[in-house]
């Protein structure tokens, strides 16, 4: 087979410097391929009777296969971006259907338990009287609040009395997006884990420890990473959650209390692997990159 090199977008905001997309520009050189990062705020799509174009403003040419890495915060330009890539043909690794579901977190929470996997009790609300109700419905405090596209543990808090709800309310509710309410269960009763599936596999996986006196067991927020050797059965749920989610590359975020069992949190499409590469010493970028260039291809 003749090799042929190609060029790997990768939409972000970042540049080289932020270490996915330095991973990724290292490992692609390894591997004969060249990365070039898509800010998608410096494009201009079109359409017309021919189909459509795209004006990159900092490149020459387009790329081979696109990888959207934005996570969350993704804003309504980025889906332009995405739909006018496949209009172009050119794949996308993950697609749009994938990033859809998963820079939502309730919209995630709802497919995987719509696909029977398990996941922690949750509620979604938009108004202030549905926000007490739910926190009731969960059995009360203290609880978790979540800003569905928050990532890295940012815009998540532990609510333990009334007063601090109002005050969650006051800083931080937006109606037109709502709130994720999810029960709250202490560190010292919970194990917190990040799998990392590529494809129908785990690559990696590594337990995390929240920080001294913190609760979110975040990279982001400082906690500390360890190796961890799943059972084949927390890696059929991390694979199967993926898949729910219709994702090839995906962070599975995992909890396992002795009251509940394994439960997925979150799923992330863009997932970060620092703390895995450095807990596990895989070659996560590699990984992701050979997956990623065998399903494009």
């Amino acid at each position: 087979m003749t090799f042929t090199a190609r060029t790997i977008g990768i939409m972000t905001v970042n540049g080289f410097d932020f270490h996915p997309n330095g991973r990724f520009q290292e490992e692609a050189k390894r591997l004969g391929h060249r990365v070039m990062l898509i800010n998608p705020y410096s494009l201009c799509c079109s359409v017309g009777d021919k189909g459509g174009t795209l004006f990159l403003s900092d490149h020459d040419t387009l790329p081979d296969l696109v990888m959207p890495r934005q996570g969350s915060p993704m804003g309504e330009y980025g889906f332009v971006l995405l739909r006018q890539f496949e209009l172009m043909g050119i794949a996308l690794v993950n697609g749009i259907h994938g990033v859809t579901i998963a820079r939502n977190q309730f919209l995630s929470l709802q497919q995987l338990a719509g696909a029977g996997v398990t996941v922690p009790d949750a509620c979604f609300v938009n108004r202030r009287d549905t926000f007490f109700e739910g926190i009731g419905r969960l059995g009360g405090y203290p609880v978790v609040a979540k800003q569905v596209d928050g990532m890295g543990g940012d815009g998540v808090e532990r609510l333990d009395s009334a007063s601090a709800a109002e005050a969650y309310l006051e800083a931080h509710f937006v109606p037109v997006k709502g709130v994720v309410l999810q029960r709250y269960i202490p560190p010292d009763h919970r194990t917190d884990l990040r799998l990392l599936v590529v494809g129908d596999r785990v690559a990696g996986a590594m337990a995390l420890t929240p920080k001294q006196g913190q609760f979110k067991a975040n990279i982001h927020q400082q906690a500390q990473a360890h190796a961890f050797f799943p059972s084949p059965e927390l890696e059929r749920m991390a694979v199967a959650a993926a898949r729910a989610c219709s994702l090839d590359i995906a962070g599975v975020d995992m909890m396992i209390s002795p009251d509940t069992g394994p439960q997925v949190i979150e799923v992330n499409y863009s997932p970060g692997f620092n703390g895995l590469e450095m807990a596990t010493g895989k070659n996560i970028a590699a990984a992701i990159l050979q997956h990623v260039l065998q399903i494009a291809f």
